[in-house]
């Protein structure tokens, strides 16, 4: 696959970390005159009232009439809501990728998923109702694939018909289908009781991002102001946390991230319940087998995020925190453990370890992690932590349209170079982190993603050294530089964020400590951060292993 042939942040695939979607069968309820009886997950019978905010009551007449009128305020003027189709033709061809993305989104491509509490199952999650006996079969998860496919591609079709082959609105459909009609609930989050994270839009983002990938056709997109700003080389700015119910677990809780690398990258995540069974020796151009995937960890629900390079490619922190551990061993895995104030850590593994050019594991300090790489260190979303290698263990087929530096060629036996992020709660417990990795990639595709805040010197005097990124052959020199004081400056696409020809637009000149960009950080920035005791002593505890739970932690 031609790593030019995406315009824009969207070639890659989104792990959709919702195990039940029970909005469809709400909103057949709500509305029952709607003509898109569709298929569905779902996890709970509710009262209709809860799909949508309640309405403010209604005011009566007063009883007695003023001796004099009233002056009324004319209702305020709000523009309307963005409307819900993108406007993404779907090729007759596509159906196929369609029902991949739909499989994946689900349930993982899981065709033997039994039902869940509200009778969701199979690859599609069908709840009985929609199902109804399809094939002779009481639950979707008792038909074979191919009755379930079917039965998927029925709906499809229909929805495509429906919207003149818009498939941006089968996401829509799929997931909350009263949106469809009702734009404005586009940014509600449906029946959050129920297990719902993420709102209409947010879900059918990360729909096309998975069909994106699959099909290879890009979806297009208009700059915002925000990223027009972005081409300033401001530091990322991590949204607001949303407000959460203390009853709620903190897995539930959404994480909110940096995109965690500079430059071309790619993602790995195929469809699990599609993956090839090709010969374990055939080689990485034979695409990667359904065990491959499984030991990378993509087929999980708390999957990792895994975005492919260039060794020396800059890596940066996802977030704003405190350095809680870092492993830099000979022959191991090097990683940098970053914890927020919450104690959610962000893993980020695979740094480079070899000299320019080589498979030496002999790098110097500096070629490995920057200052800010070390325990206790404060650090901000979008600050250098090290350099991206092929220190992380991965199987071979788990590749992704690895970018190339132009000078180095990898062999298709080789690991890749990669950076593997994941995410814990303060006891342990795995979170998402491809949902993340995806929204961060929306929130910043095509910004520049270095500044004069981006990585400290080390104070010492080396040799410089130069990355080649994969757009040698453009006009504008794309390259980040490791400078003799350690710092990072980049030009060109080596200085944004998933860049592409869809951008439209690249830096000419350098960004970065000593260079081009905006100096301005956040006021927050110049808060020291700092962790409470409790969460130092968790981490210690955990660290030291068969200790139990902090009674902080405990129910």
């Amino acid at each position: 696959m031609d790593a030019r042939r995406f315009t824009f942040a969207v070639a890659l695939v989104a792990l959709v970390s919702m195990s039940a979607h029970p909005a469809r069968a709400l909103d057949e309820q709500v509305d029952p005159t709607t003509t898109t009886t569709t298929t569905t997950t779902t996890t709970t019978s509710m009262p209709p009232s809860t799909t949508v905010p309640p309405k403010p009551p209604t005011t009566t007449a007063p009883t007695t009439i003023p001796t004099t009128a009233p002056v009324t305020t004319p209702p305020p003027i709000t523009a309307p809501p963005a409307p819900a189709p993108r406007n993404v033709t779907a090729l007759p061809s596509q159906i196929a990728n369609i029902l991949a993305t739909i499989r994946y989104v689900e349930s993982r491509g899981n065709y033997n998923a039994p039902p869940n509490k509200g009778g969701a199952s199979g690859a599609y999650q069908f709840i009985a109702s929609t199902w109804d006996g399809f094939g002779g079969y009481s639950h979707a998860y008792l038909a074979p694939p191919e009755v379930q496919d079917e039965r998927a591609a029925l709906d499809v079709d229909r929805f495509l018909a429906q919207w003149n082959n818009d498939v941006s609105m089968i996401p829509v459909m799929w997931y909350f289908p009263r949106a469809s009609r009702e734009f404005e609930l586009m940014d509600i989050v449906p029946v959050p009781s129920a297990g719902n994270v993420l709102t209409v839009r947010e879900y059918q983002q990360r729909w096309l991002g998975v069909w994106a990938f699959l099909s290879g056709q890009p979806i297009p997109r208009q700059l915002t102001f925000a990223e027009a700003l972005a081409r300033l080389g401001l530091p990322p700015e991590l949204p607001a946390p949303q407000a959460v119910d203390p009853e709620t677990p903190a897995v539930e809780r959404k994480a909110t991230i940096a995109f965690p690398v500079i430059g071309p990258t790619r993602l790995a995540a195929p469809d699990c319940g599609d993956a090839e069974d090709v010969a374990p020796d055939a080689g990485a151009g034979a695409g990667a087998t359904k065990q491959e995937i499984e030991a990378a960890g993509l087929c999980a629900e708390e999957a990792p995020g895994i975005i492919f390079g260039v060794k020396l490619q800059p890596v940066l922190s996802v977030t704003d925190g405190v350095v809680t551990d870092v492993h830099d061993d000979l022959g191991s895995t090097i990683s940098v453990t970053v914890t927020d104030d919450t104690g959610r850590s962000y893993v980020l593994a695979g740094f480079n370890d070899d000299s320019p050019g080589t498979d030496d594991g002999a790098a110097p300090a500096h070629l490995r992690l920057t200052p800010l790489a070390r325990v206790g260190a404060s650090v901000r979303a979008g600050q250098i932590l090290g350099f991206m290698g092929d220190s992380s263990p991965l199987p071979i087929g788990v590749r992704s349209d690895v970018p190339t530096d132009a000078t180095v060629q990898i062999a298709t036996d080789a690991v890749a170079p990669h950076i593997r992020l994941t995410i814990e709660d303060l006891d342990g417990t795995p979170v998402d982190a491809y949902g993340p990795v995806i929204d961060a990639l929306f929130r910043q595709v095509c910004s520049v993603g270095i500044g004069p805040w981006a990585s400290p010197p080390t104070g010492e005097t080396h040799d410089a050294v130069t990355i080649e990124t994969t757009d040698d052959n453009r006009d504008i020199d794309s390259q980040w530089i490791i400078t003799s004081d350690g710092q990072v400056t980049a030009a060109g696409w080596a200085a944004m964020i998933y860049p592409s020809e869809g951008c439209g637009w690249a830096p000419e000149l350098p960004y970065g400590p000593g260079a081009g960009g905006s100096p301005e950080v956040p006021a927050s920035w110049s808060t020291p951060l700092d962790l409470a005791t409790p969460i130092w002593i968790e981490l210690a505890q955990r660290r030291d292993g068969d200790v139990p739970r902090s009674p902080l932690l405990r129910p």
